[in-house]
């Protein structure tokens, strides 16, 4: 493969182009002769698929270029993309149609006569071997099995049953985004004349207007020529509905709610007129500020102790693995705030080794852990929720006392979580010889990987299996450095679908694939600190 260095400009220069090897098949008086614009390089119909684009884009003089010039190339980039993603799209079609197979989605354990084809991004059984589309592509694509299992449905759709929609991409008349919106909203049409006449309509109302309301075109016009197939997508899609925590940045996340549009509108409706008030009130929040605080506040319970009592039982965590004991020492966690709450318990998880938590406690700078689901937290969070905490829980009166001065608008209250803390970095004593972990280890090692070790796998490690690397009958042991969560779906890939995992010296691991490709999977903070 040719290289692309990348020069990096002095001061206010000019950046230079990217530059194939080889230089520009174009001369500099043929970009000036025709204005500098790319769209010569289009053909109707272009065999090469953009190549001569491509080479055009690439070794383009950009030193004279004005503002109409630089659109110019940003927008024969964007088509460039989206022939890229057609071709993409037919990869993982391709992909999928080759790796033929009865499904292992039909609820029983092993394949059995009359078991129909897989469906695009099933797992299937071929030769023997459990294998999942969806985790092969996901890992070469860098995404999660969920969103690879959607992508592989949506390219399949889009190659076996939307080719004037694949072409219109290739074309680059279509964005990606673009173009399985129309795959998704259309696919509700069963009716292959139907359909085709849909995405037709779609296509001519796309070459007329802007992009970026052609989902709602789509629709619009599966409205008009299917009204039971929208309904019957509608009812899907509640079906599913959902909350899920996306981490964002700096110690944050987005909570999404998924739910009917008309409810999710009525929602927001609410939080705006209540923020509208606060702010009329003279509240200086923003009112995004508002609206963010007043649902936290609406979504965490009240924290009450259910029976008035001055010591109630802390929390403890149910029993995850039904064939080992539950015999977690006392020292393990530390519950901080663990009260019993009307309704539903508020708890976050912090996990933490031992020398992040004495930075904490003698005011050294460091990280401040993870938090269970969200990833890292800066130190300044966790001093400031666990502050917040130990205040409910020692100094309860403080919660309802008005300190406020007399006049002054008080903010919105929060409702604040139960937190608890778990060191991952000390692993209890247990006999390494048996073959089932005591309940002990097995917590641990749970706090320890907080998701299936698969690379890429976000199924928390409450959910999982606890597997042996190597495993117990070729002398591996019982130990926290040779057990790991997997999830059931993982740890049947790695014993009937011809995975093999093997430990690298850093402490991480290397999964290799039914076709040989390999994949590291990080290894814990705490062995990354040395502690295993």
């Amino acid at each position: 493969m040719s290289e692309c260095p990348i020069e990096q400009p002095a001061g206010d220069a000019v950046r230079p182009p990217l530059r194939l090897a080889g230089g520009s098949p174009f001369s500099n008086d043929e970009h000036r002769q025709h204005g500098m614009l790319l769209g010569r390089f289009e053909a109707a119909d272009d065999p090469s698929m953009g190549s001569l684009l491509y080479a055009a884009v690439v070794t383009q003089p950009t030193a004279e270029l004005t503002d109409s010039g630089w659109l110019d190339r940003l927008e024969a980039i964007t088509r460039l993309e989206a022939r890229l993603q057609a071709l993409k799209a037919e990869a993982i079609a391709g992909l999928d149609d080759a790796m033929q197979g009865v499904s292992a989605d039909l609820g029983h354990r092993q394949p059995e006569l009359g078991d129909r084809a897989a469906a695009p991004g099933e797992r299937r059984w071929i030769a023997g071997d459990l294998r999942s589309v969806s985790d092969e592509v996901g890992l070469v694509l860098g995404m999660h099995r969920g969103a690879a299992t959607t992508r592989i449905h949506n390219s399949c759709e889009l190659v076996h049953n939307f080719p004037a929609t694949l072409r219109a991409l290739a074309d680059g008349d279509l964005t990606e985004r673009a173009a399985f919106s129309i795959v998704s909203e259309l696919s509700v049409i069963d009716e292959p004349d139907e359909r085709r006449a849909a995405e037709d309509a779609v296509l001519r109302w796309a070459r007329k207007y802007p992009l970026h309301r052609i989902k709602k075109e789509a629709q619009r016009e599966a409205a008009r020529r299917c009204p039971s197939g929208v309904d019957k997508a509608h009812k899907k899609a509640t079906e599913e509905r959902s909350v899920r925590m996306v981490p964002s940045e700096f110690g944050t996340a987005d909570l999404i709610h998924n739910q009917d549009a008309v409810d999710a509108a009525a929602v927001m409706t609410s939080l705006s007129r209540a923020a509208t008030r606060l702010r009329r009130q003279g509240d200086p929040r923003t009112f995004d500020q508002l609206r963010a605080d007043i649902a936290l506040d609406r979504l965490l319970p009240r924290t009450k102790r259910a029976d008035n009592s001055e010591n109630p039982a802390p929390a403890t965590d149910a029993p995850m693995d039904a064939e080992a004991p539950q015999d977690t020492p006392a020292s393990a966690e530390t519950a901080v705030g663990a009260e019993a709450t009307v309704g539903a318990e508020a708890t976050v998880i912090i996990h933490a080794t031992a020398a992040e938590l004495r930075a904490l406690l003698e005011d050294h700078p460091s990280t401040g852990g993870e938090a269970e689901g969200l990833g890292p937290i800066p130190q300044n969070s966790l001093r400031k929720h666990l502050t917040k905490t130990l205040a409910r829980a020692l100094l309860p009166e403080l919660s309802t006392r008005d300190t406020e001065a007399p006049g002054t608008l008080k903010p919105t209250r929060l409702a604040a979580a139960a937190i608890r803390l778990r060191i991952i970095d000390q692993p209890p004593p247990s006999n390494p010889d048996r073959y089932v972990p005591s309940g002990a280890l097995a917590s641990h090692v749970r706090w320890r990987d907080q998701l299936c070790r698969f690379p890429g796998c976000n199924r928390p490690a409450e959910f999982t299996d606890i597997d042996h690397r190597t495993a117990y009958t070729a002398g591996g042991r019982t130990t926290a450095a040779n057990l790991h969560c997997l999830c059931r779906h993982h740890h049947r890939l790695k014993h009937e679908g011809n995975w093999s995992t093997t430990r690298n010296p850093d402490g991480s691991h290397t999964w290799t694939s039914p076709t040989g490709r390999r994949y590291r999977e990080e290894p814990p903070d705490c062995w990354i600190h040395g502690s295993p």
